[in-house]
């Protein structure tokens, strides 16, 4: 009796452990041994992990440039993008295709939090977003042309009154101090532009009397300086002129068009010389193509664009500059052009 009361104590027992076993929580399940949930302790985050202005990062350095495919302009352009490559610098160019254009630029530039902008302004309508510029405490480096009255903290130009100076003493001595002169001028482009030409009417009347201004007493008027108005205001001079010995042009790229037009008035070899500026890789080629007229060009390198930026990096070096850095113009013709082509050859003794 004994046994079979043993026997069946132990299947009982033995059902009471399989049951037990069935509906005990597994170790996750169970309050006493999950693990109790972690987090990793507060790590500071430092600066230099920071996405926006990390520690040591350079100061941003804004370059504002009108958008041109060829010519000086571009020129200006490949030099500012190399000089800043080249000095390591933080920066960001825009390229603007017209004056509203590059004042959203200017403003983009201003909400980037730029320490200093470099601005080459298409002309001198860009007054009021280089006045933003300086009110938003950022230093304004103003490149060759003119803000009407705005003052820049620093300008890197070249002497467009010596230009028009150098292009009338040119055109008087291949004239020998005397005939009739036409001007081409673009308004459009500033005071810059008057500058020149008044250099040239200053000049002629001082130095040369004997020589006439005929035409426009300004100029004929391009809307800008490509060949094609150059082609225009030309075709018009000719047909109001029947004497032209000379043609002041301020610009080179201009002078490319006026000169076609003379080719196809068929008046090549009665107007003697032509000016331009502006040192377009261009304009130098056709010298050559006609011998038979003086051409020259009175122009400032648009290397000069590697100064503005020197001096951009310098003043993040705590470098001081004068205000104003203003870069003598000289005159190429046939004769000397050859040291100024090929304008990818960007060194700190460009020809200037």
């Amino acid at each position: 009796m004994k046994k079979v009361l043993m026997i069946v104590l132990c299947l009982v027992l033995a059902v009471g452990l399989v049951a037990c076993s069935n509906n005990a929580p597994t170790p996750s399940e169970s309050p006493d041994t999950q693990a109790p949930e972690t987090q990793a302790p507060a790590v500071e985050e430092s600066p230099a992990q920071e996405e926006e202005a990390p520690a040591g990062e350079k100061p941003l350095v804004g370059i504002s440039v009108p958008q041109a495919p060829t010519g000086w302009v571009a020129a200006v352009q490949w030099a500012a993008e190399q000089t800043a490559e080249r000095l390591n610098l933080n920066y960001k160019l825009l390229a603007a295709e017209n004056e509203g254009d590059q004042a959203n630029d200017i403003d983009d530039l201003i909400q980037m939090g730029c320490k200093i902008i470099v601005l080459f302004p298409h002309n001198d309508t860009l007054a009021p977003s280089a006045q933003k510029i300086m009110d938003a405490g950022i230093t304004l480096i103003n490149f060759d042309r003119t803000l009407g009255d705005v003052v820049p903290d620093y300008y890197v130009a070249g002497d467009n009154r010596q230009m028009g100076v150098l292009g009338a003493e040119y055109i008087g001595e291949k004239l020998g101090g005397k005939g009739k002169v036409v001007i081409a001028n673009i308004p459009a482009y500033g005071e810059i532009f008057t500058q020149r030409v008044n250099g040239f009417k200053d000049t002629i009347a001082e130095k040369f009397p004997d020589i006439e201004i005929v035409g426009p007493a300004d100029g004929y008027a391009a809307q800008n300086g490509s060949p094609e108005e150059g082609l225009r205001i030309m075709t018009d001079a000719l047909t109001a002129n029947p004497v032209i010995d000379g043609i002041y042009s301020t610009d080179d790229e201009l002078s490319i068009g006026l000169i076609k037009a003379i080719e196809e008035q068929g008046r090549m070899g009665e107007i003697k010389v032509i000016t331009g500026g502006g040192g377009s890789q261009a304009y130098f080629k056709v010298m050559d193509q006609y011998p038979e007229m003086y051409i020259s060009s009175q122009t400032y390198d648009p290397y000069m664009m590697i100064t503005a930026v020197e001096i951009a990096a310098g003043l993040l070096e705590g470098k001081t500059y004068e205000a104003r850095t203003i870069i003598p113009p000289k005159n190429l013709d046939r004769t000397n052009y050859q040291a100024w082509l090929d304008e990818n050859n960007i060194t700190p003794d460009a020809p200037y």
